[in-house]
């Protein structure tokens, strides 16, 4: 009967579209047919979608690219927020929806940029595509193909550590790579307000920041 969203309701909405996108991620698995366990499928989807990183495969090389890049992609996705990432391209109105932001984005503290919630979300999710491809390239200079430079990035941007290859980046035997995958994983890790506030010259508030004097320390 309520026409509004608050906190509880955003609570719910993310739990549930949690659980729906779960069960429908798992399609893939299935069609292409790299597993024969439904259960499994779900559980490699929750693993991408929490950017947990733990796997049901004891090896990755076989699989064909499309698994290997949807396996990414989820946790790409779940790194800043499945339901943030719908947000910014999906046309949703109303000022409530930032409930749904509020119970879904990684962080102890959310809060508006802009006005409107999906103009936030919208924001974060340019800034985290930005570094995403700047990692890429990166990744690309240290001699890894654009296939897996991208597929990297999107795991360190999850910081969940999905990889192509079995032994992970241990794998490319670089030095390079490591030390460009070890910062960006810092970079990742910071709150995301932080860059949109460097962005606008608010250099004070950045390092007034009582979060990020604590992740520095």
């Amino acid at each position: 009967k309520k026409q509004q969203m608050h906190s509880r309701d955003g609570f719910m909405a993310v739990a549930l579209s949690w659980i729906l996108l779960s069960l429908f991620g798992a399609v893939p698995y299935m069609l292409t047919g790299v597993l024969d366990s439904y259960v499994d499928a779900v559980f490699e989807t929750v693993s991408g979608l929490t950017t947990t990183g733990s796997t049901v495969f004891n090896g990755v090389e076989w699989l064909p690219k499309s698994v290997l890049f949807w396996r990414s992609l989820t946790q790409w996705m779940g790194g800043m927020g499945v339901l943030v990432f719908i947000m910014a391209v999906l046309p949703m109105s109303g000022e409530h929806s930032m409930h749904i932001m509020r119970a879904e984005i990684p962080g102890p503290v959310v809060g508006k940029l802009v006005p409107r919630a999906r103009k936030t979300a919208a924001i974060l999710y340019i800034i985290y595509m930005g570094l995403t491809a700047i990692e890429t390239v990166f990744l690309l200079c240290g001699g890894m193909s654009f296939y897996d430079a991208m597929l990297h990035a999107f795991a360190t941007a999850g910081t969940g550590g999905f990889s192509t290859r079995g032994a992970g980046i241990a794998a490319f035997d670089s030095l390079y790579i490591e030390v460009v995958i070890s910062v960006f994983m810092l970079l990742f890790a910071v709150n995301f307000n932080l860059y949109f506030l460097l962005l606008m010259g608010r250099v004070r508030d950045v390092l007034k920041n009582q979060e990020l004097r604590c992740f520095g320390v």
